[in-house]
């Protein structure tokens, strides 16, 4: 194109129009009229950032270190998701082979008269001296004491607990897995409602449940048998209340199809070594569970064989001393302080229970009770278990200051100074539960079902303890005290029957499992001596009602047939001799002040020998045809431990089955 003269140029046109303002990007955008200042008054009144024409904008595109950092990325977790998704397929088809046990069990707990601790505080003692006078030792003696320190923490390892190094031990059992989308669904539910399994027991935090299902069914490192053992536990005991309580769940799956699976699952992680040789939290867990339901099937033998081996893990762990929780998170602090005290109460229970000293001392004790939730709803349970942990604590003291070998070698006189002192502290217990303010607690329906069983709990322990008092240094007695108790025992026994027959939430069976054999069986046999003793038709009356409460859990269990018949024989053998008048065989009853004295067995014929018995009611009644041999070897034995001023222990029962003079409940 030709110029011509006075014409403005091409490059003249384009330099005055690029030296005129153009309108910003905003007012382009929005179309409206730019003032084409900087900024713009648009701009200014819409608050926005003002951005004029032409500015360069910012370059986005991602430069090739950075494209290379991402696709290593991508590439990384491509890699560790093929690796979950292996750990899931072998964890829903584990078998010996495919799925090991973790190889670091926790450290062992020693005491400070160990050599190790010995050692390691000479070795602090050194090495702050040498620091102190400025030995001129230098790095070669720093170098020194941190090996002995190294050597006197050694790392614990399975292969510490087993005298095999081979890789069977190490095995976790074969198992199949309920589907993954019951479990989601189980613990969407905890939003929801939480279960009353996780209100009142030793297993209350949720974030702790939901962790060991997210670890078995989605792995990402190596599992142990107690963490799928303790799952299935936890499982067993959540299906069972769904079950029972009717629960949304029971309706969108056939939960009982899967009760079988799951308990098969948790008997073959109890039945490993691992899970009782080894300490561990989650093995202690285990245990506890396994405890819950051997008692639920009440087979207290095995129960306490369980409780015995947790305890054990718990004194190695060092759960019973405070120095062992400084280190460790607050949730799982508290978690282990639970578990351990639960193990205490229970370790205690079965000590009065079969007559036997308990696994865990209170003299080796310093770490304290757990602490009680700010929240209202839960505040009472927790102020309610450590209230129990107080019982607990007072039943070990009636069986080692009353009861145990070293007891009855004291004289009577220092026997029933403990007694009185004791009983003092259970006539405190009681109150105590009464003033905790249970009006906000949460699952009320499950107090008021609580409620009925303290009293029974209390006269029945009640009873115990004053069982071993006497004001003969020669004769065992039982005072117009221990009547007292034993009878308020059975008569809140005939209160609370009635409300467990009527309840949906828990069966007659549990209560028979969990309150009967474990709390009525020592006031029955006071009831029955002093009925005898005293010719009263109305205790006769009373042992009667019992027996008729009896009847309806006679075939729950294989203790509750075997505790039906031996009350049944025993009211037949109260009504027997009241109506025909035969003379006491026991020995001296005390009218004025309602006391019985029984007869020792001082000769080579005891009136409790089986013989004598039979004899007895040959000559005095016609009982004959009444009662075998076998029965009267019953009461022979039942009889004769209390006449030698201890109750009858949990083996009269048989078949492992039992209760005695003890007391328990989970119930509270």
């Amino acid at each position: 194109m030709s110029e011509l003269k006075g014409d403005e140029t091409i490059q003249d046109r384009r330099q005055r129009l690029s030296a005129i303002p153009k309108a910003c990007e905003g007012c382009r955008v929005r179309k409206v009229r730019c003032d084409r200042s900087n900024p713009c008054a648009n701009c200014r009144i819409a608050r926005i950032v003002c951005q004029q024409a032409g500015a360069p904008k910012p370059d986005n595109r991602a430069k090739p270190d950075k494209v290379s950092r991402l696709e290593g990325l991508i590439e990384r977790l491509d890699e560790r998701l093929g690796r979950i998704e292996i750990q899931l397929d072998h964890s829903r088809h584990t078998t010996p082979e495919r799925l090991t046990v973790d190889s670091h069990p926790a450290r062992m707990y020693e005491g400070g008269s160990s050599f190790n601790n010995q050692s390691a505080q000479a070795t602090e003692v050194a090495q702050i001296t040498a620091i102190s006078q400025g030995s001129g030792g230098g790095e070669n003696l720093n170098a020194s004491l941190d090996d002995l320190k190294s050597l006197l923490q050694p790392p614990t390892t399975l292969g510490d607990f087993q005298f095999s190094r081979g890789d069977a031990l190490r095995s976790m059992p074969a198992m199949d897995l309920v589907p993954s989308t019951l479990i989601v669904d189980i613990v969407r539910s905890f939003k929801v409602r939480t279960p009353m399994f996780l209100t009142s027991h030793p297993i209350t935090d949720l974030p702790l449940v939901e962790d060991l299902f997210r670890k078995v069914y989605f792995p990402t490192e190596p599992l142990s048998v107690g963490h799928v053992t303790a799952m299935h536990g936890i499982l067993l005991s959540l299906l069972k209340e769904f079950i029972g309580l009717k629960d949304p769940l029971a309706e969108k799956y056939d939960l009982p199809s899967y009760i079988p699976i799951v308990e098969k699952n948790f008997n073959a992680g109890l039945e490993t070594y691992e899970i009782l040789a080894v300490p561990s939290f989650e093995n202690v867990l285990s245990l506890l569970l396994a405890v819950i339901k051997a008692q639920d099937e009440a087979n207290v033998l095995l129960s306490t064989t369980l409780i015995s081996a947790a305890a054990r893990h718990c004194i190695m762990l060092g759960y019973h001393r405070a120095a062992t929780y400084r280190d460790q998170r607050l949730n799982m602090a508290q978690n282990m302080s639970k578990i351990f005290w639960t193990v205490y109460f229970v370790d205690k229970n079965m000590s009065l229970l079969l007559g036997r000293a308990s696994c865990i001392q209170d003299y080796d004790i310093d770490v304290p009770h757990p602490t009680c939730s700010k929240d209202p709803a839960l505040r009472p349970w927790d102020e309610g278990f450590v209230a129990w942990l107080t019982l607990g604590r007072l039943q070990g003291q009636i069986y080692d200051r009353v009861y145990s070998a070293a007891a009855l070698r004291l004289p009577q006189e220092v026997r029933n100074q403990n007694i009185q002192a004791l009983a003092e502290e259970l006539h405190q217990w009681r109150p105590r539960m009464d003033a905790i303010d249970w009006s906000h607690v949460n699952v009320p329906h499950l107090l008021q079902l609580s409620k009925p069983t303290w009293d029974i709990m209390y006269y029945s322990l009640l009873t115990s303890l004053l069982r071993g008092s006497s004001t003969s240094a020669t004769a065992p007695e039982i005072t117009s005290q221990c009547f007292q108790a034993a009878r308020s025992a059975l008569q809140n026994h005939l209160l609370c029957f009635p409300i467990y027959c009527k309840s949906t939430i828990v069966s007659i069976r549990d209560y028979a499992n969990w309150i009967v054999l474990y709390s009525s069986f020592t006031p029955f046999i006071v009831i029955f001596l002093h009925a005898i003793a005293s010719s009263s038709l109305e205790d006769t009356q009373l042992l009667e009602d019992v027996v008729r409460t009896l009847h309806p859990i006679k075939d729950t269990s294989k203790a509750c047939g075997r505790l039906y018949q031996i009350c049944t024989i025993f009211s037949r053998v109260s009504r027997s001799l009241i109506e025909s008048r035969a003379s006491s065989f026991l020995g001296t009853y005390n009218r004025q002040d309602d006391s019985l004295l029984l007869l020792n067995d001082t000769g080579n014929t005891s009136l409790f020998d089986p013989n004598s018995l039979q004899d007895y009611f040959t000559a005095e009644v016609d009982m004959l045809d009444q009662f075998t041999y076998s029965e009267t070897e019953d009461m022979s034995a039942i009889l004769g431990g209390w006449a030698n001023g201890q109750p009858a222990p949990v083996e009269f029962l048989g078949m492992g089955m039992g209760m005695g003079g003890g007391t328990g409940t989970w119930m509270g």
